[in-house]
């Protein structure tokens, strides 16, 4: 088994690199792989782009994926991880998580940037309904503001979990 990953900002990379040491498995940019593990099994791992998994589909053609992995900006939740799964159209049988990774809006170019300042707007305005106190406090608005992660081994460990359990 591999993991395979594609990452914009560093953020996706960070978990693949997380899982890679905790679980003793070889990682490889997608694109990057040596020929030979091409139709290996594969945890895919890949940030969201407009609710959908960036190289899911791509990865899916030339790997046996086993466990998808999206990481986005907004908190973990049920309903994030039930509509990722949708969204890749994955089998019912395919475990599916979402992790929530970081954001920095300085390491984005060209097309990405210009979607991302229309995004950064929505939910800017969105959190305007939240007291300024907590609002600094929240990841998200630290995210668009600063540039912030909350990467951490914590957040991977239902997916470790999962291959400790398959």
């Amino acid at each position: 088994m591999i993991i395979i990953y594609t990452s914009n900002t560093g953020h996706t990379e960070e978990y693949a690199m997380m899982l890679r040491d905790a679980l003793d498995l070889p990682a490889y940019k997608l694109g990057d792989a040596p020929a030979q593990v091409a139709g290996a099994e594969a945890i895919y791992l890949g940030w969201l782009m407009a609710g959908g998994l960036v190289g899911y589909q791509a990865a899916a053609k030339k790997y046996r994926i086993v466990c998808a992995v999206g990481v986005g900006m907004s908190p973990e939740s049920e309903e994030q991880t039930k509509t990722l799964k949708e969204r890749i159209k994955a089998p019912e049988s395919l475990p599916v998580f979402y992790l929530q990774g970081g954001y920095d809006k300085k390491k984005l170019k060209g097309f990405n940037k210009a979607v991302m300042n229309v995004v950064e707007k929505t939910i800017m305005k969105r959190l305007q309904n939240i007291p300024e106190e907590k609002r600094k406090e929240e990841p998200v608005y630290k995210m668009i503001t600063e540039g912030y992660s909350v990467v951490s081994a914590e957040r991977l460990q239902p997916v470790i979990d999962w291959y400790g359990n398959r």
